[in-house]
């Protein structure tokens, strides 16, 4: 209860009043009397956030200007800052004219999922609202594509990389049909999990029967468009 306590009427609500205090600060500019060259500046130095930190703030107060259930909502304490740091995002994607109109729906369903699940839950309605934004980032992603395999350090190989959606659907059905552990199996999940890409390669791509499990993508489109 205590720790409820400290993130609704303490932290969350502390942000709120800060993320106002930055905005009225951007708007002013008094930020260049400490000889500061941008407010992201000025927020480094003298608040000591880290870039990315102090530009999700000033963003966070430049959206809300225009969104004024969601900042109502906020200075309330209905909604927590990840959840408001979502919508401001989804307003700076589609514009914030296009997210006023969802917003009363936003803001029931970020009282009821978490940051995690609304992430995704605002995702869909952007690209809802764009459809050729949505190809357009899914496209930046696909690009964005890589694997680094490292050389032998200790006797470890370190892997790191990222895949689009689409891959990362594809490659976690093939390995999840091969991490079932025996009735013997020893190994630890991450450690099966680190096998099966192995199992893959010796098995030339396929299980032992020669089938192999198909990823199963969900797409999910408004009626009328379907239609079409």
């Amino acid at each position: 209860e205590g720790l409820i306590g400290i993130r609704e009427a303490g932290i969350d609500s502390l942000e709120a009043v800060f993320v106002r205090g930055v905005r009225r600060l951007d708007k002013s500019g008094n930020y260049a009397a400490d000889g500061a060259i941008g407010i992201v500046a000025w927020l480094r130095d003298k608040c000591r956030l880290s870039g990315g930190a102090a530009a999700e703030r000033v963003a966070i107060g430049r959206q809300l200007e225009q969104l004024p259930q969601t900042q109502k909502a906020f200075a309330g304490g209905d909604l927590g800052y990840q959840h408001v740091a979502v919508i401001a995002r989804a307003a700076e994607h589609v514009g914030t004219a296009a997210v006023r109109k969802e917003e009363t729906a936003l803001i029931k369903a970020a009282e009821t999922m978490d940051a995690g699940q609304f992430t995704n839950h605002a995702k869909h309605v952007e690209h809802r609202i764009d459809a050729a934004g949505a190809l357009a980032e899914s496209n930046r992603a696909y690009e964005r594509r890589y694997l680094h395999i490292g050389d032998a350090v200790n006797g470890l190989v370190r892997l790191d990389g990222l895949l689009d959606a689409e891959g990362g659907a594809t490659l976690r059905t093939r390995l999840n049909a091969l991490m079932p552990p025996s009735a013997d199996d020893t190994r630890t999940p991450p450690q099966r999990r680190a096998d099966a890409p192995l199992e893959l390669c010796h098995q030339g791509g396929g299980r032992k029967d020669g089938s192999r499990p198909r990823p199963h993508p969900v797409l999910r489109c408004p009626l009328d468009p379907l239609a079409g």
